[in-house]
């Protein structure tokens, strides 16, 4: 089994490889084509091109990815990857340059999350993390970095999900002057940037996300020192040993932030 830190640059290198293939394939109109339910070209290049690199990188993996599925034994000492190779597709097929690659590592027997990157499709550094060797935007290492932004990354469906977070915005601008509502089209790159300082709170109260979308930036939020916890208010659990959804999420640095947001979209 390989330790956090090689698993951290591992997943560096794999994901900014992958982000690279699909920015140099951008805006080409065969990518848009559907190949089986909801898996277009572009999302089978980058998850073949992905799948292929770990199996350079390590002497053993286990793959649990977007397209291909997959179960993970528990008996193993392969590491987990869990792949999204396209996070932000619609953005992605639009030529809208806001989308990402995200592989995070887990321990096959614990469970354990050990570490991840997401790396930006177009312009950005990746974010990755190891489990006790902390937060990395590039090559650089930063300490818990501390509410920056303004933005509140929001994502709802149903119309009472809008009014319930409607009240925890208000709660939240009063708090702070200057918060600003946006839905970018990438959860994975919003988390990220969440454990960066960059988006103050990040809620999604969709119930569609699964292990493979956050696992990478859910991680590395932790291991900034900020909370990620589920519509309910407890800490998110996310499950490794194959694709499951992992329901509501909301994160910040500032636990009372993210607490406010929960109380508003659980209300």
């Amino acid at each position: 089994m390989h330790d956090a830190e090689q698993l951290r640059r591992v997943a560096v290198k794999v994901s900014s490889e992958a982000a690279g293939l699909l920015r140099d394939m951008a805006c080409s109109e065969d990518l848009g084509r559907v190949i089986t339910g909801e898996t277009t070209v572009a999302d089978k290049k980058a998850e073949d091109y992905i799948v292929d690199m770990l199996r350079s990188e390590l002497e053993s993996v286990q793959v649990i990815s977007e397209e291909a599925g997959g179960v993970a034994s528990r008996a193993s000492d392969a590491p987990i990857a869990l792949v999204d190779p396209l996070d932000g597709s619609t953005n992605y097929l639009s030529c809208i340059t806001w989308c990402s690659v995200s592989i995070a590592f887990a321990d096959p027997r614990s469970g354990e999350v050990l570490a991840g990157s997401v790396a930006p499709v177009y312009s950005g550094m990746p974010v990755s993390f190891s489990r006790g060797g902390g937060c990395y935007h590039g090559g650089v290492r930063f300490g818990k970095p501390g509410i920056r932004g303004s933005i509140i990354s929001v994502y709802v469906d149903e119309p009472g999900a809008v009014e319930a977070v409607a009240g925890a915005i208000g709660r939240l601008k009063g708090l702070r002057r200057g918060f600003k509502v946006r839905s970018l089209g990438s959860a994975a790159l919003e988390l990220a940037y969440t454990a960066l300082g960059y988006i103050a709170v990040f809620v999604d109260l969709r119930a569609r996300l699964r292990n493979i979308d956050v696992a990478a930036a859910v991680g590395a939020i932790r291991e900034c020192g900020g909370v990620v916890m589920d519509g309910r208010g407890y800490p998110l659990r996310i499950g490794v040993w194959s694709v499951e959804r992992v329901g509501s999420v909301v994160a910040s640095l500032d636990e009372t932030l993210a607490r406010i947001a929960v109380e508003g979209g659980s209300g």
